[in-house]
């Protein structure tokens, strides 16, 4: 008899301990949905009045509502925003929220407790150049120890003018989790505007050779033809990584001088080279070597095989002739990514 009182406390406690745990949860969505529909409320609010001081005509329109202009929501909703518009309206909208003292707002969202709210107000920070932008941004990358930010910020210094130094940007490779792919964005911008800056950098004895390949990298977005050489010397180091990079940054460059040395690489050890190899040829020579590309559609790795066709998908009616030939031969792997290349032209490649 106890044991059967036992058996229904326990089934009465897991009942109620069930309906409380179902209880809680529609409850939580309730809030979650509530708090959603609030933002989203405010993030149309706050769309509608920058479409209001885009379009005022007598260009007198003002905030009126102070208080939700400094809602957390509004950098992203600005980023958003000013994505849809071009040129002159563009122009309009920053000079007219400038007027409305909203670039300030950003700037002091750049100590706010959340990160993702500061990632938000230095990236729309770009759109604000000046030195008030700049001296807040410098702080920022100071101050903050968190990598995504600190390389937004220095994201908005070179779109703002007030470009870091390269050392400072270089440095940010031996943090730990550190990506050399973020910094992409940033060392292009210097190599546009600060090529020198980058060169002398690249000259140092003793960096790394994730350095070396993120600054060789970068030179092709000078749109310099004098690092041509840099980088083709550079084709004969021993580092595939340093191959590689050095492929990438000459697929930028677009140079023509530059497809003899490139479709060397063709033949390389690494696969990692070859793959960058094909894809600089595709910027650099047309179609001139068409031929040599179509035979890497028999390369052992994968991602090679299917950068070479998707090159010669790239490159028309003579690249797709030789996709036509590769798919009616023997190989079937050949045949097999040849196939795939001509259904993605919306042609079908048909083995006998």
């Amino acid at each position: 008899m106890n044991s059967l009182i036992l058996i229904w406390q326990v089934a009465c406690f897991l009942a109620g301990a069930s309906l409380i745990w179902m209880l809680t949860l529609i409850a939580l969505r309730l809030i979650r949905t509530r708090r959603e529909g609030i933002f989203q409320r405010r993030r149309d609010t706050i769309t509608d009045a920058m479409s209001r001081i885009l379009w005022d005509e007598t260009g007198a329109a003002v905030i009126d509502n102070k208080r939700l202009w400094k809602s957390q929501m509004v950098p992203e909703v600005f980023l958003g925003f000013v994505a849809l518009v071009r040129g002159e309206e563009r122009e309009r909208l920053i000079d007219r929220l400038i007027g409305n003292d909203v670039d300030d707002q950003f700037r002091r969202l750049l100590h706010h407790r959340r990160k993702s709210v500061r990632f938000a107000a230095v990236e729309a920070l770009a759109y604000f150049p000046g030195l008030s932008t700049a001296r807040s941004v410098d702080a920022l990358i100071e101050n903050t120890k968190a990598a995504d930010i600190r390389i937004a910020g220095m994201r908005t210094l070179v779109s703002i003018g007030s470009y870091p130094l390269v050392p400072d940007v270089m440095a940010e490779l031996s943090h730990p989790n550190a990506s050399a792919r973020r910094l992409q964005s940033v060392l292009s911008g210097l190599a546009l505007h600060r090529l020198q800056d980058l060169l002398e950098y690249l000259q140092r004895p003793g960096i790394s050779d994730t350095e070396r390949a993120c600054l060789l990298e970068a030179l092709g977005a000078s749109t310099d033809y004098s690092v041509l050489a840099t980088l083709q010397a550079a084709l004969q180091d021993e580092a595939p990584t340093i191959r590689a990079a050095a492929l990438e940054g000459l697929a930028d460059l677009a140079h023509p001088d530059a497809a003899p040395a490139i479709a060397l690489c063709l033949r390389d050890s690494d696969w990692n080279v070859r793959a960058a190899a094909i894809r600089a040829l595709r910027e650099s020579a047309g179609y001139a070597y068409a031929s040599e590309i179509s035979g890497l559609l028999s390369d052992p790795v994968w991602l090679v095989q299917f950068e070479s066709a998707q090159a010669l998908v790239d490159m028309g009616a003579p690249g797709r002739n030789l996709l036509e030939s590769s798919a009616r031969g023997p190989d079937e792997s050949v045949s097999r990514t040849a196939s795939l290349a001509l259904a993605e032209l919306g042609f079908a490649g048909e083995r006998p």
